[in-house]
């Protein structure tokens, strides 16, 4: 059999976990209780916890990485990462200029909503940064993409950099460098 990437992986994955979505009856939604400064309004899971489908563009998938673990991605499978300079409670992105050439925010554009993929819709939000674009959050933390990240999985490269950059996992915390 053929070694496989862990993105592959992730994609049969998805793939299967659609499949299975197509077979089962949708529920009604239940009703949602008042939103949360950090909650993304009028998202509704659908048939399935966990899986969205927005208005295409912004993915947040959550997949297992080798070293990292399970992490957030976005749909080209770039690592998403959290800031320890930043705040989550209230949502506050710090990153700016030079900052967010290397780190760069993880936007979404007006009028859109995230897909999502193992991400929990109440813990996904938005935060209005300084120069007026708006930023996804996880758990409150703003998110960003790393410059030099591969898409590939296949590093743990610029985790833990100047010990306030982590790649972030579903629930929000830092992802943890898997023990070798």
């Amino acid at each position: 059999m053929a070694r496989r990437s862990p993105l592959t992986l992730a994609c049969l994955a998805a793939a299967g976990l659609l499949a299975l979505g197509a077979c089962s009856s949708p529920q009604a939604p239940s009703a949602a209780a008042p939103a949360a400064q950090h909650q993304m309004p009028g998202m509704d899971m659908g048939a399935m916890p966990g899986m969205s489908h927005g208005s295409g563009g912004v993915e947040l998938w959550a997949v297992q990485s080798g070293p990292l673990g399970t992490v957030v991605t976005d749909g080209s499978g770039h690592v998403l990462h959290r800031f320890d300079k930043d705040s989550a409670a209230p949502p506050t992105s710090t990153c700016t200029g030079a900052c967010a050439t290397t780190w760069q925010p993880f936007l979404l554009p007006d009028g859109q909503q995230p897909e999502l993929m193992g991400v929990d819709a109440a813990k996904v939000g938005t935060v209005k940064r300084a120069d007026g674009g708006t930023q996804l959050t996880l758990a409150g933390w703003p998110l960003y993409t790393w410059s030099r990240d591969d898409g590939l999985l296949s590093t743990a490269e610029g985790q833990g950099t100047d010990s306030t950059w982590y790649a972030i996992a579903p629930d929000g915390t830092k992802a943890v460098k898997a023990i070798s």
